[in-house]
Parts: structure tokens; C-alpha cells; sequence
């Protein structure tokens, strides 16, 4: 739309107006007097380009699109801050609210609902997750009678502001689903609604009738951190009555059907998060001069890991996740130092690896031998 008004469209016309004998050239009064005014008006139909492509879900970006969401109660997943156990010793705890820096950043000491201690980092996102157990906890303020300060476990890891691509899609899965009355689109939309939930697979009647299972994954493409899994439940059908079913042998807590969530009365859910499945990686290698062995192995970890990622996020939600050993081949292939590779395998097997709809590909162990 406008794409023909442009500057030298709008000024070519203009000058096509002028009276005869008036003359047209760069630099005469004519031209000089319609030029600014030629800009201008080819500025506003950018503008107004601009404009229109704000009011489309297919194109708005940032505010924008929070505002189309919002029109189809749909609203952008906040940034969430990372959680890690807090481990003290010493003859004073320190107090809640106190706060601790640890490799640049800043972290808040928290009470847990079951009264256990936890560090939330100050600046939310992803960037806070990479905190290892046993990192010093450095106090901001002395406090007397504390002997040692660290950080354990991730509990929960800090997710980013949902990206305008996911939360459009989002969107879209709302006015295409459609999203009501307790659909299988319904519950995927209840699920991916709260922060730290980036794909919801969900799993109707994996119990008999009136069942449903949300499997949770996080935005890294890991499984869902516990506390974001107890939240979905909590949100969708709460557990208080202690209700359970057995599937394959394995006990699965359900939600009451009660009504008390926003699932439809008579409805059980379970929230869980996936299996993890280790993808254990080995071939052997040819490599360039001047390349490393460790070098190699980085490289192949880090891209394996983006792949990996992007099965759990991107596979269509009636399919399996199938680890492709096509897929793998091309990763190793443009990593910067191999030549050549020869017997890649996938735990054990040059075959693809297909998981079941409630788990997801970890990468485990990168065995490389080296062609000398």
C-alpha cells in the first residue's frame, strides 16, 4: 500500500502540473517552491505505510502488538527473575530481604512458602541463570555472625520478555484455535499464559475420559522448573483433594475438576514437565590444522544445543520430537574446524531417536575421536 508514493512519484507528478512555459529545473523557482513541500508529503505516506502495519497482528511489533493481544485477551509473558537455593552457616541468619552479589549481579534474599530460603536476582531474564551451586553469596551489608554464604541449586530459571514472533503466534492460536469452551487449543493457551512456560504439548484423555496432561516446556527448551509446573496447575485445576490416577504403572497427581481453576468443572488436569531424554553424540573427526579437539567439541555442544532447543519449541504439537541424524550431519558439517567426520552416532545408534509426546532431547555426552 502507497508503495508508488514516493518522492520522486510525487514530484514527478507536481512538476507534470506546472503551467506551460514555467521552468521545471532543479534549481528554478517552481521546483524549488513544490521540492519541500513533494517531501513532505512522500514522508507522511511512509508514515501512514508505517501506521498500517501497525494495526495488523501479521506486522505489529513491540506496544503495538501488546495492544492487538490485549483486544483478544491475550497478553505478552513478562520477564521472570531466576531462583536459586540459598545455603548459610554462621550463628545469625541473615534477613529476609537482605541483599547479595555474586558475578556482576544482584540478588535478593526471599522466604518460600514452605519457609525455606531462596536468592531472586534483582535483574530479570535469562541472564541471571548461570549462577553455579557453591558461588559465593557476597552480603551487600556486613552481617555479624555469618560464616559462609552461597548460592545452590537453580530453582526456578529467570525467563525474557516473550519476543513479539511467539507472542504473535500466540495470538494467532487465539483467533485461529479457537481457543473456548475447554478445547485442546484452550488448555495450550492457559499453559503458554504463564511466565516461564514457553510450549505447552498437551496430552487429552492420557487417563480416560475427562483427563487432560499439560507437558511444560521453558523458554531454553528444557523441561518447565517445578515451581512454574505447581503455578500452570494451580492456575488451571488446583490440587487439594489428592486425587490420582495410574498410567503405565506410574502414579500421576490430578487436579479436583472442581471448577476452582479455569478448566471446565469435571475436568482433571496435571501439569507436568517432560522427560528428559539424554542425547549422547559420537563420531569421529578429521580436522583442520590449527584446529582443536576442545575447540571442536565447544563448537559442536553449543550448536547441538541450539538444535535440540529448537525441536522442543518448534515440533507441530500432534507430532513426536525425532532427533534426525540428517540434521545432526549438516551441524557438524559447518562447524569451523572439521574437515570430515565418520560413525555419528545417537546413543549408540547411527539411527534417528524418536521420543514420546511427554519428553524432550537433552544433550548429554560429545564423544569425539580424533583421526590423526
Amino acid at each position: 500500500m502507497f508503495e508508488d508514493r514516493t518522492y520522486e512519484n510525487i514530484m514527478a507528478e507536481c512538476l507534470a502540473t506546472a503551467p506551460a512555459g514555467i521552468d521545471l529545473r532543479q534549481g528554478g523557482i517552481f521546483y524549488d517552491a513544490v521540492a519541500s513541500v513533494c517531501f513532505k508529503i512522500a514522508r507522511y505516506y511512509a508514515d501512514l505505510r508505517h501506521a498500517f502495519d501497525l494495526v495488523f497482528v501479521t506486522t505489529a511489533v513491540d506496544e503495538y502488538l501488546d495492544r492487538k493481544g490485549a483486544e483478544y485477551n491475550v497478553y505478552r509473558n513478562p520477564a521472570t527473575a531466576a531462583r536459586y537455593e540459598y545455603l548459610w552457616t554462621g550463628t545469625v541468619q541473615p534477613g529476609i530481604g537482605e541483599r547479595f552479589f555474586a558475578e556482576g549481579l544482584y540478588f535478593v534474599l526471599r522466604r518460600a512458602e514452605d519457609s525455606s530460603l531462596y536468592l531472586a536476582a534483582e535483574t530479570l531474564g535469562s541472564r541471571s541463570n548461570n549462577i553455579l551451586p557453591g558461588t559465593p553469596a557476597v552480603p551487600v551489608n556486613n552481617i555479624g555472625g555469618l560464616a559462609t554464604s552461597t548460592f545452590g541449586a537453580l530453582i526456578e530459571p529467570g525467563a525474557d520478555t516473550e519476543n513479539d514472533e511467539h507472542y504473535r503466534e500466540r495470538i494467532r492460536e487465539k483467533i485461529s484455535g479457537p481457543a473456548e469452551n475447554g478445547n485442546r487449543q484452550h488448555y495450550k493457551t492457559w499453559c503458554e499464559s504463564v511466565p516461564g512456560v514457553e510450549r505447552a504439548r498437551i496430552v487429552p484423555l492420557f487417563a480416560g475420559e475427562n483427563t487432560v496432561m499439560g507437558i511444560l516446556i521453558g523458554p531454553d527448551g528444557l523441561p518447565a522448573a517445578q515451581t512454574v509446573v505447581d503455578r500452570v496447575q494451580e492456575y488451571i485445576d488446583p490440587i487439594t483433594l489428592g486425587l490420582t490416577v495410574i498410567v503405565d504403572s506410574e502414579i500421576i497427581p490430578v487436579g479436583d475438576g472442581l471448577g476452582d481453576g479455569v478448566a471446565n468443572i469435571g475436568a482433571h488436569f496435571a501439569a507436568r514437565a517432560p522427560e528428559s531424554v539424554d542425547i549422547d553424540i559420537t563420531f569421529t573427526a578429521e580436522l583442520r590444522a590449527n584446529a582443536s579437539l576442545a575447540q571442536l567439541e565447544d563448537a559442536a555442544a553449543a550448536a547441538l544445543t541450539t538444535y535440540l532447543k529448537d525441536l522442543a519449541l518448534t515440533t507441530p504439537e500432534r507430532e513426536n520430537i525425532i532427533v534426525r541424524v540428517s540434521a545432526i550431519s549438516a551441524i557438524l558439517y559447518s562447524l569451523p574446524g572439521l574437515i570430515d567426520y565418520t560413525g555419528l552416532t545417537i546413543n549408540g545408534a547411527a539411527a534417528n531417536l524418536e521420543l514420546t509426546q511427554t519428553q524432550v532431547a537433552v544433550l548429554g555426552e560429545i564423544d569425539i575421536d580424533e583421526i590423526i
